[in-house]
């Protein structure tokens, strides 16, 4: 489903759908400023400031907030505040044909995988895995003036900056899938996760040594997942390290060679998008795309 574009003077709204933000008021404040001299308005939604230990308000709260951001027709976009751990607890109580008959750019990152993943299963609206609120003043010019090209539907192809590192050549083509490998290894075997046969999987980590990264794409390769992908985009890995057992720390990239040992889809490594990186190039979540290692090549269809 395509997107309706932004133009300037268009509201935005901000939602908090996992994590509270009173310990990030002033992040929030500074990416709102940021929204603001792009020549947009900001609406928040009612329960922003809500806290219920490590969530943003109860179930019931977090969703009638996106709900009535979805549902206000003056709102043409919504950008999620930080990340957490708990948005899943959302995935069953959201009205999916009240999204779908309210397509609109969503962005968010991190925890907010597990909703990007549910709106692309139901709804087959793309979704836009690009920086929370949280971090948007510190996104930098080239990722910021990217990103809002790409929502204001400037082009039709978008280029993001050269393949940094090859780890398997080839070229696929395919509608984009990922986020954080925790959140959507989370929603395996469940009605949330799309079908990813022909799909481009992508993903990022972070704070999780590199056993447990071995641990969960050997988890994408007992769920089939490697069977049906035709290619592979892994992004920014921050402070993936074992701190503990220093001696443990096995390469990664040799890591994804033996968890997708005997498949010939492409797989590159770039640094522009993930956690805790200012350079974050916003990835759409159901959009066509094509890798061509060759020409180290990685471009966007909307």
């Amino acid at each position: 489903m395509k997107i309706n574009n932004l133009k300037q003077g268009d509201t935005i709204g901000i939602v908090a759908p996992s994590r509270p933000i009173y310990n990030i008021k002033k992040d929030i404040e500074e990416g709102i400023e940021t929204i603001e001299s792009r020549g947009f308005l900001i609406k928040k939604s009612k329960f922003l400031n809500k806290k219920d230990y490590y969530r943003a308000g109860t179930i019931e709260e977090r969703v009638a907030d996106l709900h009535e951001m979805f549902s206000d027709r003056k709102v043409k976009a919504i950008i999620c505040a930080t990340g957490g751990a708990n948005s899943n607890q959302l995935l069953d109580n959201l009205d999916y044909d009240l999204i779908k008959k309210n397509p609109k750019i969503f962005v968010g990152y991190s925890d907010i995988t597990a909703l990007h993943l549910a709106i692309n299963k139901k709804t087959n609206l793309i979704t836009f895995y690009g920086p929370n609120m949280r971090g948007l003043s510190t996104t930098s010019k080239d990722a910021q003036n990217f990103n809002f090209d790409m929502f204001e539907g400037k082009n039709k192809a978008f280029h993001y900056p050269k393949i940094g590192k090859v780890i398997k050549p080839g070229k696929a083509e395919g509608k984009l899938v990922g986020g954080t490998l925790q959140v959507l290894n989370s929603l395996l075997g469940t009605p949330f996760m799309p079908n990813l046969s022909g799909k481009i999987l992508f993903w990022e980590e972070v704070g999780v040594n590199p056993a447990m990264i071995d641990c969960q794409l050997q988890q994408l390769r007992l769920a089939g997942v490697f069977t049906k992908i035709s290619g592979m985009i892994v992004g920014h890995l921050d402070n993936c390290t074992d701190k503990k057992y220093p001696k443990d720390n096995k390469s990664i990239e040799k890591i994804i060679l033996e968890r997708t040992d005997g498949f010939s889809f492409p797989i590159i490594k770039v640094e522009y998008f993930g956690h805790n990186t200012n350079n974050f190039y916003s990835i759409p979540i159901g959009a066509n795309a094509s890798l061509d290692t060759d020409k180290k090549l990685f471009t966007v269809n909307l």
